[in-house]
């Protein structure tokens, strides 16, 4: 029975009575008229506990009444219904801290302390119309409800109870909902988008301060997620993240918050964790849930993801700097390597900042045309004379002078501007190349070496850009060599098989530089239409002093020989590195034992005396 023990419960006038009334749409006149003993002085009305029941039965809304310890004093035949929960199994229910999930109207959980019977119970106040959503033991849907609770005293004035009324608002909710997504979701995955995203972060900081756990960004970036737009379309581009979506849902709690912010960049908001290694054990759990291949439109593709983590330390945590932070850490993981993760430390900020100044000094350096080209001439080891030059970019800025590529390619290359740079260089290396065959006739012609960084090599217009360059020079495709790392190349064999093939088709010379620093197929590498290998300076080095690397350099150059390749050696210092590279018969040779990079002015005087050496 959940009515009261005694046969009778006391209503002080005015309060909860005429609030239930109310709720029934009655009034409280209505009533006094049917039990007669009036209001106006403060007398009490005398129910009887089943014609209460009976009474509470007959409304629409749901109506429970929970005592000061909890426990359910009575309920009507509505709640259960509302609720989804069975009427006996409501009475077990300990109502200062049930059991199951309820949300508030954000969708964030309440914590209870904050459920409305137990902020009447705690304040002694009435609380009005607070929507609260519980999940449905029957269906797993949430059900929506307007909750009002008001606390009743007995004769003594002392609080005993709280009369909670429940009214149905899960269809006005739903509509809000449909509505209110269209504005905090992502349209392409369905997830939060930033606003949602942030508006849930500040809660959470704001929950993990008061817990004593923290809250915890992980910021997500796919890595190469423009090779999939440039090589299989923007279309293919989209599943691959709807894909990518769901799989970052699979990894999470239910609890967690996994948000789109824009382009290929995706965040989780995790609470409750009680060390960096909780979010760590969460960054492992991605990067496997993302090393199974994606099916886009038949074909396999695979990625990874750089993560950066950033963690709140008090309630004073800005949302904002606390996704900056962990931004940064992504970006420090990328330039560590795809697939890498990093935690975000105070120092990184200072970097951060550098980098965001760089990045803007570089962007304007390239409409000011700060940029120049210095020129290091490659040298045949069988004749001594210069039989080419590789273009390298120099940066002179106003202020700090000559920054070094090491300061500045990286940062290009992460933010695209290599793209627009690769391209001046591009033009650059060929107006001077052709200027040079005229001014220069060698036979055979001198060639321009040009590097090609991955995302120029991965660009669907880069064989066009090449083409165009060459034309508006009016330079010979065949004195142009385009220098592709091994890595590079690596990525994707196939898309860099046809891209070559492309250029040999033009007969346009190609060079896979720092060979033997990465991990190629030689099965790959006898199929790319490549002209020369040029060995890395790290072996070059141990030339004469280390055998292995003379050993190295020997297997290279043999390779070489048996795919009809040539061999230019970099990072030459020393006349015994030259002696010792002779007697190998490698092809060619660059380095400062020959000549440092040179500007125009002074490549022109060295052409113009025709060294030896």
């Amino acid at each position: 029975m959940l009515a009261p023990d005694s046969p009778s419960i006391w209503w002080p006038w005015g309060i909860t009575a005429a609030g239930i009334l109310a709720g029934a749409g009655l009034g409280a006149a209505g009533w006094a008229r049917g039990r007669g003993t009036g209001g106006e002085g403060g007398q009490q009305t005398r129910l009887d506990g089943e014609e209460l029941q009976a009474y509470v039965d007959l409304m629409p809304i749901g109506v429970l009444t929970i005592d000061r310890q909890g426990g359910l004093v009575l309920c009507n035949r509505t709640a259960p219904s509302l609720l989804g929960i069975p009427r006996e199994e409501l009475q077990e229910v300990t109502w200062r801290s049930p059991a199951f999930a309820i949300i508030d109207a954000s969708g964030d959980g309440l914590e209870t302390e904050d459920l409305p019977w137990n902020k009447a119970l705690s304040t002694g106040f009435r609380v009005s119309g607070v929507m609260v959503g519980i999940e449905r033991e029957d269906t797993g849907d949430w059900a929506w409800l307007s909750v009002t609770a008001q606390p009743r005293c007995d004769a003594s004035g002392a609080m005993v109870e709280v009369i909670c009324t429940l009214e149905d608002v899960t269809q006005q909710k739903t509509a809000e909902v449909e509505l209110t997504l269209q504005h905090l979701r992502d349209n392409l995955t369905s997830l939060p988008n930033r606003a949602l995203f942030m508006e849930r972060l500040s809660r959470a900081i704001l929950r993990s301060d008061r817990r004593k756990f923290y809250a915890a960004i992980l910021f997500l970036d796919l890595d190469r997620f423009k090779v999939v737009n440039d090589s299989l379309s923007h279309e293919a581009g989209d599943k691959l993240l709807i894909q990518v979506a769901s799989r970052l849902r699979g990894c999470l709690r239910p609890e967690d918050t996994v948000a789109r912010l824009g382009g290929d960049e995706f965040a989780v908001l995790f609470e409750d964790i009680t060390s960096v290694n909780d979010g760590l054990l969460v960054a492992d759990r991605i990067s496997q849930g993302l090393a199974t291949p994606f099916n886009i439109n038949g074909e396999e593709v695979f990625t990874t993801c750089s993560m950066g983590i950033a963690i709140s330390s008090s309630a004073e945590t800005l949302p904002a700097e606390l996704l900056r932070d962990a931004e940064v850490a992504m970006y420090r993981a990328k330039a560590k390597g795809e697939g890498s993760i990093e935690i975000f430390d105070p120092s990184m900020n200072a970097k951060a900042l550098a980098r965001f100044q760089m990045e803007g000094e570089l962007r304007r350096a390239l409409e000011r045309g700060e940029f120049v080209l210095h020129y290091q001439p490659v040298v045949g080891l069988d004749t001594g004379r210069i039989e080419g030059f590789e273009a390298l970019v120099r940066w002179i800025h106003p202020e700090r002078g000559m920054v070094p590529p090491l300061e500045f390619i990286s940062l290009a290359e992460e933010t695209g501007l290599i793209v627009p740079l690769g391209t001046w260089v591009l033009e650059e290396a060929c107006r001077q190349a052709g200027a040079w065959s005229r001014a220069f006739p060698a036979d055979p012609p001198r060639l321009m070496n040009v590097n090609i960084s991955a995302r120029q090599f991965q660009h669907k217009d880069l064989i066009e850009t090449v083409l165009d360059a060459l034309r508006a020079a009016r330079m010979d495709p065949g004195t142009l060599k385009l220098e592709i790392t091994e890595s590079i190349m690596m990525r994707d064999p196939l898309a860099s098989l046809e891209a070559m093939k492309t250029f040999k088709s033009h007969n346009i010379h190609l060079v896979i530089d720092d060979f033997g620093t990465g991990y190629s197929s030689l099965s790959y590498l006898k199929r790319f239409p490549v002209d020369t290998l040029k060995v890395d300076k790290s072996f070059v080095d141990g030339l004469g002093k280390d055998p292995e690397s003379t050993a190295i350099v020997a297997a290279i150059i043999s390779l070489a020989r048996s795919l009809g390749m040539r061999v230019t050696a970099e990072g030459i210092e020393t006349m015994d590195q030259m002696v010792h590279l002779q007697k190998l018969a490698c092809d060619q040779g660059q380095g400062y034992h020959f000549s440092r990079p040179l500007s125009r002015e002074k490549a022109e005087e060295l052409l113009g005396q025709d060294p030896r050496w």
